[in-house]
C-alpha cells in the first residue's frame, strides 16, 4: 500500500495555516472534557509514548470508543469526521504509530498551536486527562483507508444482514462465527499511520457480539450507520 506519511517537522503540512470556514465545521468549538469511565488509571507523569498502542481485546475497544467521543467532540470541526481532513487542517490518520508522532501529537494537544498571533489549536492541557489524550491518539492511528472500505460497500452489506439475522436470538458459536467473518473482513484493511492493527466498525461489532450476542442490534446499527455516512 502506498502510504501517505506525515513528517515529523514542523512544515506546512502540519500546520493548521488557514482558518475552517464555519460552514464546514463539525462538533463543538468549545473544548469538552471527555469521560474516559472504563478505561485503567494511568501514572501521573504523561507517557512520552501511546500506553495502549498494542493494547487487544476490551481495552482496545473501549480506548477506541472513547477517543472516536472525545474526537468528535473536540477535533473533528478542524480535523474532519472520521478523522478525514478536508484539507485546511492536518490529515491526522497519517500521523505514524510511533515515538516521533506520539512526540508530536502529545506537543499540539497539550500546548496548542498558535500562527501568526492567531490561536489556530487552543491547548487541552488542563482540559484532557491523560486517559483521553491516548484515547483519541488510539482512535486516530486505528483508522483505515475510507476508500477502500467504500470499495468494500457490497461485502459489508452481506455481512450487515448477517448480523441483522442475529437479532432474534443467536447462541454463541453462532454469533461467533459471524464474529470471525467481521474480523476476517476488517483484517484486510491496514491503518494508515502504520499502527498494528486497523479498527473498523466491523472489528467493532465482532467484539459485541463476542462479548454478548444479545446485542446484535446495536452490532447491526454500529455498521449500518457506516454504510449511512
Amino acid at each position: 500500500m502506498n502510504r501517505k506519511i506525515i513528517p515529523i517537522a514542523l512544515s506546512a503540512a502540519l500546520t493548521l495555516a488557514l482558518p475552517v470556514p464555519m460552514l464546514l465545521a463539525h462538533g463543538d468549538a468549545v473544548p469538552q472534557a471527555v469521560d474516559t469511565t472504563g478505561l485503567p488509571d494511568l501514572p501521573e507523569e504523561m507517557a512520552k509514548e501511546n500506553p495502549w498502542r498494542a493494547a487487544s481485546g476490551d481495552l482496545l475497544f473501549r480506548a477506541v470508543e472513547v477517543g472516536a467521543k472525545g474526537f468528535n467532540s473536540n477535533c473533528a470541526r478542524c480535523h474532519g469526521l472520521e478523522a478525514i481532513s478536508g484539507g485546511l487542517a492536518p490529515d491526522l490518520r497519517f500521523l505514524e504509530a510511533n515515538d516521533f508522532g506520539d512526540e508530536w501529537y502529545l506537543d499540539r494537544v497539550l500546548h496548542g498551536y498558535e500562527q501568526n498571533g492567531a490561536v489556530k489549536m487552543p491547548p487541552f492541557a488542563d482540559i484532557f486527562s491523560q486517559q483521553a489524550v491516548w484515547a483519541i491518539r488510539t482512535y486516530i492511528e486505528t483508522r483505515p483507508d475510507a476508500d477502500e472500505m467504500a470499495a468494500k460497500t457490497d461485502e459489508i452489506h452481506s455481512l450487515l444482514d448477517k448480523v441483522k439475522a442475529l437479532e432474534s436470538g443467536a447462541d454463541v458459536t453462532t454469533a461467533g462465527a459471524v464474529a470471525d467473518e467481521l474480523d476476517a473482513v476488517n483484517d484486510q484493511f491496514e491503518a494508515l499511520s502504520g499502527a498494528p492493527r486497523a479498527v473498523t466498525v466491523l472489528a467493532q461489532a465482532a467484539h459485541i457480539l463476542r462479548a454478548d450476542p444479545a446485542r446484535a442490534a446495536v452490532a447491526a446499527e454500529l455498521i449500518a450507520g457506516s454504510l449511512r455516512d
